[in-house]
């Protein structure tokens, strides 16, 4: 058999690039055959500085397929005349659309003198842009306040064997336009010079939507799409305020909003209980926490308990969310207290009667017995009459303290007099 015989055998096997199967070396004529699923005449294909040499590569259907001539040592890009829209779900890699054929070097050796499990030498590499994304759907991150995922763009050949050894003459640019999302920093170009894993570029994405589909506009050497990022809603706690009186003087309401990734408030289609974790004190004075059907908020009471921070947790479904209120300790009321109980026994000395040489030891009992009674207001002791709530503002504190500092010294003052009477 001759060597033209041999090599005419060998052009009859084409090489199918979503099949990731590869033609052997071929006359002239050789031509590449791909899995497309637009018309023949809604593609568009260009060499490397942009110039469309379509005529040239004279592309034509064959079996469902299209097929394009190779030129010899001239490598060119196959794109559709549209940019397609796809939606990234998974973080399973994904293939984007269009791509490069790169003709390969002849071999060096006969055909003939190969190996019988030798595969056949190739002519001609088709390379994809590729995307994994992960995590994905992309995640609500609630101490940087933001969605975050990490996006990686490699190139894949047609066949694995050209990982290793396949150099790009040009590496392959990736630039991305953002539509429908903010983000922090401006996101660089990535360059990608070859294919495999050791290639990928990686670049880490935070970003706040701001319509229902954010969309990543990816344009690059060998392939544009869109790319629509899939985004998991997220709950968000909203306390009136994040300070608090501690030591239960004070109670705060938390508003628990189930939020769409572009902020809209989305509304639950079916009864969701949430669980609610809390750490480092406080306690909820409020029952069972959940979403009605139709409703999107929902809400609790938190009364503070101790004095250290209150991290509080909710979870519903996948969904979480958590926030942190600081309990004070309560400086303003407690010196309101002592000032009108000090005020209350120094007020004596005006009454009719008073010994003024008692001064002082009024104003020592006035401050003892506000003591006593602010502790009492704190620790809800009903049997003074004394609400938490009495002595959590200095105007309460101070109105506690002058009336139980007025009333306390003038009991302590009967019961002294009545026991010095008892003593003579």
């Amino acid at each position: 058999m001759t060597l033209h015989l041999r090599r005419t055998i060998i052009f009859l096997s084409l090489l199918t690039v979503a099949a990731g199967a590869s033609a052997p070396p071929s006359s002239a004529d050789e031509r590449l055959l791909l899995d497309w699923d637009q018309a023949v005449e809604r593609l568009r294909v260009t060499d490397l500085q942009g110039r469309e040499i379509t005529e040239l590569t004279q592309p034509r259907q064959e079996q469902g397929r299209i097929s394009v001539a190779v030129p010899e040592s001239r490598a060119f890009v196959i794109k559709g005349d549209e940019i397609e829209t796809r939606r990234v779900t998974s973080d399973q890699p994904l293939i984007l659309p269009n791509g490069m054929v790169i003709p390969l070097p002849s071999p060096d050796t006969e055909t003939a003198d190969r190996a019988a499990d030798e595969p056949l030498p190739l002519t001609a590499a088709w390379l994809r842009l590729t995307l994994a994304a992960s995590p994905i759907p992309a995640v609500w991150n609630p101490l940087s306040g933001a969605y975050h995922t990490e996006l990686s763009f490699g190139l894949q050949p047609s066949e694995e064997r050209l990982i290793t050894g396949l150099e790009l003459e040009h590496p392959v640019e990736v630039r991305i336009r953002l539509r429908g999302l903010t983000i922090q920093d401006t996101l660089p170009p990535l360059r990608i010079d070859g294919p495999g894993l050791a290639h990928e570029q990686t670049l880490r994405l935070s970003f706040l939507p701001s319509t229902p589909n954010p969309t990543l506009e990816v344009r690059s050497t060998i392939s544009d799409v869109n790319l629509e990022l899939e985004v998991l809603p997220r709950l968000e706690l909203r306390p009136a305020t994040r300070r608090v009186l501690g030591l239960g003087l004070e109670s705060v309401e938390v508003t628990l909003v189930r939020v769409a990734p572009h902020g809209m408030p989305l509304p639950t289609e079916q009864h969701t209980d949430v669980v609610l974790t809390l750490d480092g004190g406080g306690r909820i004075e409020t029952g069972a926490v959940h979403f009605a059907p139709g409703q999107a908020t929902s809400s609790f009471s938190l009364r503070s308990s101790g004095l250290a921070p209150i991290n509080v947790s909710a979870f519903t479904g996948s969904l979480s969310s958590e926030t942190v209120i600081q309990q004070q300790f309560p400086w303003g009321p407690i010196l309101a207290a002592l000032f009108g109980g000090a005020l209350s026994g120094y007020g004596r000395r005006f009454i009719k009667g008073a010994r003024q040489a008692l001064t002082r030891r009024r104003l020592v009992e006035g401050l003892l017995v506000a003591s006593i009674a602010y502790v009492a207001g704190v620790l809800g002791v009903g049997y003074l009459g004394l609400p938490g709530a009495a002595v959590a503002t200095e105007a309460g504190a101070f109105l506690t303290g002058a009336l139980t500092g007025f009333i306390g010294v003038n009991v302590l003052e009967t019961l002294s007099s009545s026991g010095h009477r008892r003593s003579h």
